[in-house]
């Protein structure tokens, strides 16, 4: 359905309504505004209505893979084996529910086991979206970046779901500490999906990140957390022991300096956009 793809869904529930309307034991409707509800993250109708679909047709593989879904965003991770399990049992080639399964074994700690699923997956069908999507998750946590880019080329020449693309170009950038990047990607994304409030929400954030007032925001988010923290003590503790008291003072003013201005920038650049704001109001009315 054109509506659910471009992500306008107030459209596509008016549309699938009109379906049930005719047809009130339609479950393939019933399991379209169940993925409507989950990616517009109201999880609970979401559920009801991907069991409304399984009490239609409990043999449909589809709506036992939507319910996984449903469950491994809730993260009630029993219940998504169990539904995904389901799935591969009316359909043990399903591709997409393979690429889910590995994938929830690897969020769980079972990684080897995700990733022999993953690799069966792959062999296949090797230019499945889901599947790379879940390879380039794989090595952007193993940050391997260069395998990482060739599967997002791959992306490019086997999916029509450039947007979805644009958003996983966003993590990429982000990852690497490219905010500027990620940026431009996340306006080509909100421009795919104009409807999409996260992805607003991620555009904001990192047009925000961009800002001069950020420049210790952008380098805290480059630098490992430990890294900081090592830096810190480690020069602090060897500064004490060679009884240099003066410059191991300095040193935690720098570092304390820097972990102050990462919490307080964004609420200065925020109070900056709404002065801002309010002197365009005040030009506006003084001029009309």
């Amino acid at each position: 359905m054109h509506y659910l793809e471009s992500g306008n869904y107030e459209k596509a529930r008016e549309v699938i309504q009109n379906i049930l309307q005719e047809d009130p034991l339609n479950a393939e409707a019933y399991i379209q505004l169940s993925v409507i509800e989950l990616e517009s993250d109201n999880l609970k109708k979401a559920e009801d209505y991907a069991k409304e679909a399984l009490r239609i047709d409990s043999n449909n593989k589809v709506a036992w893979a939507v319910l996984g879904q449903i469950y491994h965003h809730q993260k009630d991770y029993s219940q998504a084996e169990r539904c995904y399990l389901q799935a591969l049992k009316i359909d043990n080639v399903y591709v997409e529910v393979l690429a889910c399964y590995s994938g929830l074994l690897i969020e769980t700690g079972f990684i080897e086991k995700g990733l022999e699923i993953l690799k069966y997956a792959k062999s296949l069908e090797p230019t499945n979206d889901l599947i790379l999507e879940n390879e380039f998750f794989v090595n952007l946590y193993n940050r391997n970046f260069e395998k990482a880019n060739k599967t997002i080329k791959k992306l490019f020449t086997s999916s029509g779901k450039i947007g979805s693309i644009y958003k996983l170009l966003v993590l990429y950038e982000v990852n690497r500490g490219n905010f500027k990047k990620a940026y431009n990607y996340a306006k080509l994304a909100w421009q795919e999906y104009p409807n999409d409030k996260d992805m607003l929400m991620v555009l904001e954030y990192l047009k925000m990140l961009n800002s001069p007032l950020l420049y210790f925001n952008r380098l805290f988010l480059k630098l490992p957390y430990e890294l900081f923290y090592i830096l810190f003590l480690g020069g602090f503790l060897l500064l004490s022991l060679i009884k240099m008291y003066i410059l191991a003072a300095v040193w935690v003013i720098i570092f304390s300096f820097i972990y102050m201005m990462v919490f307080v920038m964004p609420s200065v650049y925020k109070f900056s956009k709404f002065v801002k704001k309010a002197f365009i109001r005040l030009f506006c009315k003084r001029k009309y």
